[in-house]
């Protein structure tokens, strides 16, 4: 391994994939994979030059906002469409050219795609009888899906006659029920209201921690889907895979200001870097000396430098407000305020830095009202640097 290049240029980030797929062999691998549409100047690339590998038994969520590719890349490995470049192999057998059908892949979507005439048993059932599994171990093997899922009760009835939740459950069922060793998870709870993603979100935990062995692709919009259930996650941003990581690695020390944003809703503070010694940084913030956490460069980085421009990511929630003029605190004038329930959301503008709103949540129903100066502390333990390229 190569030592970390010094110079005078930004740290950069360079995808890696990390974590439980470099100790054993992956289930899933996407090599180089591009996936585009039209011709010439027409041409429309829906996922470029995308790379990971997913291991047995681990969890990868893709998250990213609409239109970043994340959902091509699970139809690419489902089989839904052919990428123009690149290949997808399961284990070791390449299927970029397989149909769907062909790869014993489970799939469940957002819209459920139950069949509606069919009862609840042979819904489950479809992907055993295409596969031409005896009849005899049909049914144990629905009963075991069914029962995996908490809905052994429900396999006479028809979808119409189930919850929003219940029918997504039965889709999960049916993807079970062929014994995948890929399960991929397209958005599975965007159709349901708060209540029952909560709940669901709890069932695909448990669910998660039952099948040790099935590696799982989960495709998201959703932070907090991705942080409760992934061992890693892949950052998608323009058809691009950004950054992946572990989710507390990407959480507490995101490599890119991209990846501070959309996972939490970081403030990002342009700042100066000072001085940096071990993990330890110190910045300045319109001239005033403020303490950092400086993750350190891995291979592919460019080591921290003295006046380097740099981002204090801070999330919301540790930053701290005080009474105008108090020790260690930063002028500041909100904004607004948003209740929500159990915290208020507070935007302010800090006079230190023009032209950049900092959010703070505070606890309970917060009082305070737009127009009233206050002081703004950012700690030194929930504060750490992110590369401004």
């Amino acid at each position: 391994m190569s030592g970390i290049p010094t110079g005078r240029t930004h740290p950069s980030h360079t995808p890696a994939v990390r974590g439980a797929t470099e100790y054993s062999a992956p289930v899933i691998t996407f090599d180089r994979v591009t996936v585009a549409y039209g011709r010439g100047r027409g041409v429309t690339h829906a996922l470029v030059d995308f790379t990971l590998r997913v291991a047995r038994g681990e969890t990868v969520a893709l998250l990213g906002p609409s239109g970043s590719g994340k959902s091509t890349a699970l139809k690419a490995l489902a089989g839904f469409v052919r990428p123009t470049s690149g290949s997808v192999r399961l284990g070791s057998r390449d299927v970029t050219g397989l149909p769907p059908a062909k790869r014993g892949i489970g799939v469940v979507v957002q819209s459920y795609a139950l069949f509606p005439h069919m009862k609840v048993a042979d819904n489950v059932a479809f992907g055993l009888r295409a596969r031409r599994v005896p009849r005899a171990e049909i049914g144990a093997r629905v009963t075991e899906a069914l029962e995996m899922v908490g809905m052994a009760a429900y396999g006479k009835r028809l979808p119409r006659e189930l919850s929003g939740g219940q029918q997504q459950r039965i889709a999960i069922a049916r993807a079970l029920a062929i014994r995948p060793a890929v399960l991929l998870l397209d958005e599975p709870l965007a159709a349901l209201d708060a209540q029952l993603r909560e709940t669901m979100l709890g069932e695909l935990t448990r669910l998660r921690a039952a099948l040790p062995d099935t590696a799982m692709l989960y495709v998201t919009h959703d932070q907090g889907e991705a942080l409760a259930l992934a061992d890693r996650i892949a950052v998608m941003r323009n058809s691009r895979l950004a950054d992946v990581d572990t989710a507390e690695n990407l959480w507490k020390r995101p490599p890119s200001s991209f990846t501070a944003e959309f996972l939490g809703g970081a403030n990002l503070l342009p700042c100066t870097v000072t001085r940096v010694i071990g993990t330890s940084a110190r910045v300045s913030i319109g001239g005033v000396p403020v303490t950092a956490t400086a993750p350190q460069p891995d291979i592919g980085h460019v080591a921290w430098e003295s006046d380097l421009p740099a981002f204090l990511c801070v999330r919301p929630h540790a930053v701290t407000l005080t009474a105008p003029g108090a020790k260690g605190s930063f002028a500041a004038r909100i904004v607004s305020t948003v209740w929500r329930g159990s915290t208020t959301r507070i935007t302010l503008t800090v006079d230190e830095l023009e032209g950049v709103q900092v959010d703070a949540d505070v606890a309970g129903h917060d009082q305070r009202t737009p127009g009233a100066v206050v002081g703004v502390q950012f700690p030194s333990d929930g504060s750490v640097l992110v590369p401004a390229a």
